[in-house]
């Protein structure tokens, strides 16, 4: 391994970390296989090392390293994770999602264990390091390098929620009404699901503009809480819905039954549509993600569109909402040979394609 292989928040952690052999370690949001190569290594044959992320994708990559253990409950759990003699977080997107993550590591951590944690400024590290520090007692900052902060709480004997973390908790589900013409919604949802706490603009747009219709097959992809493929399913179709995101897979799974809709309703992990590559359907409906930790990137987007085409029956119907300045039309056109515009509020457009050739079906 090399040093040039590790992105700027493992190498700060390899440069920083100290893992004793014989430890218990957890990588908690940790993706890059080079720095769990390096905990593993670290740890030794006597260590025990344990993985856990909100994304099913970066399991997957973690699944090929030998030694490392892996569990997609998300959060660590002291009766199976525990007591643990370190942890690095990686520092994900949200306050509150941090906070789930700094009470969970905390309570797996036995008294003295030390939680590493590192991000880029840029991505909220310096609250996050706050937090750390309001929950721990203190978590000094060790080094900066490349615009990126590690810094070190060690755990104490006795661990209080702070002030203000759990009303409600972000760690558990809750639950909110959405209301909407066609009637309301409960929707079960957590910090570090997108757009948890209100319904967005943009999937409120695809919903004015679904067109699921009674008897038809609809994916869903990047569901989120599930709001869509509910929709799909009050309509009268049967829905799949995928997501990259556990915690969202757990959320829309329990909207589905929460409403009523557990039998029209398939809730499964995927990268983009690997789940139900064997599938196909008559609507695609998407409100596809376009950030990455804190890029902006329109990659996940064009693959829903490339893959969505694959999983259309014949005059099967994609239907995606973006941004206005996002170019998924020049892909859509690309891929399916033309593209259509259904709605534009000035924001977000609900963009559609059909597709007229190949696939299964008359």
């Amino acid at each position: 391994m090399t040093r040039q292989r590790l992105a700027p928040t493992s190498t700060l952690f390899t440069q920083t970390a100290r893992i004793t052999p014989g430890a218990r370690v957890l990588l908690l949001y940790v993706d890059d296989p080079a720095l769990a190569r390096w905990a593993v290594a670290q740890a030794g044959t006597g260590g025990q090392v344990w993985a856990l992320h909100a994304s099913h994708h970066a399991l997957q990559q973690l699944d090929r390293l030998p030694g490392l253990r892996l569990d997609d409950a998300v959060y660590p759990d002291p009766a199976v994770h525990g007591p643990a003699d370190v942890a690095l977080l990686e520092i994900p997107k949200g306050r509150e999602f941090v906070r789930a993550y700094l009470w969970t590591a905390a309570q797996a951590l036995r008294s003295g264990g030390q939680l590493y944690l590192a991000g880029p400024n840029a991505g909220g590290a310096k609250s996050a390091i706050k937090d750390a520090a309001d929950l721990l007692g203190s978590a000094p900052v060790l080094t900066y390098k490349s615009g990126h902060r590690i810094a070190l709480g060690t755990r104490p004997d006795d661990l209080h929620v702070p002030p203000g973390w759990a009303d409600p908790p972000p760690w558990e589900a809750q639950t909110r009404v959405f209301e909407r013409p066609e009637g309301d919604y409960t929707i079960v949802t957590m910090p570090g699901v997108f757009s948890w706490e209100h319904l967005d603009e943009g999937t409120a747009l695809l919903l004015d503009h679904l067109g699921a219709q009674p008897g038809q097959d609809v994916l869903d992809i990047g569901c989120g809480y599930g709001i869509l493929g509910l929709a799909a399913a009050r309509a009268g179709a049967q829905v799949t819905m995928v997501d990259d995101d556990l915690l969202a897979v757990r959320c829309a799974r329990a909207s589905a039954e929460i409403n009523g809709l557990a039998a029209r309703c398939t809730v499964l992990p995927s990268d983009i549509t690997r789940a139900v590559e064997d599938q196909q359907f008559d609507l695609v409906v998407s409100n596809p993600p376009f950030h990455r930790h804190i890029e902006v990137t329109t990659t996940p987007g064009q693959r829903i569109v490339r893959e969505g085409y694959e999983r259309l029956r014949r005059n099967g119907r994609l239907r995606i909402v973006a941004n206005s300045f996002l170019p998924y039309d020049r892909v859509m056109l690309e891929q399916f040979g033309s593209v259509e515009t259904l709605a534009d509020d000035g924001r977000f457009r609900v963009l559609e394609a059909v597709r007229r050739r190949g696939g299964a079906g008359a």
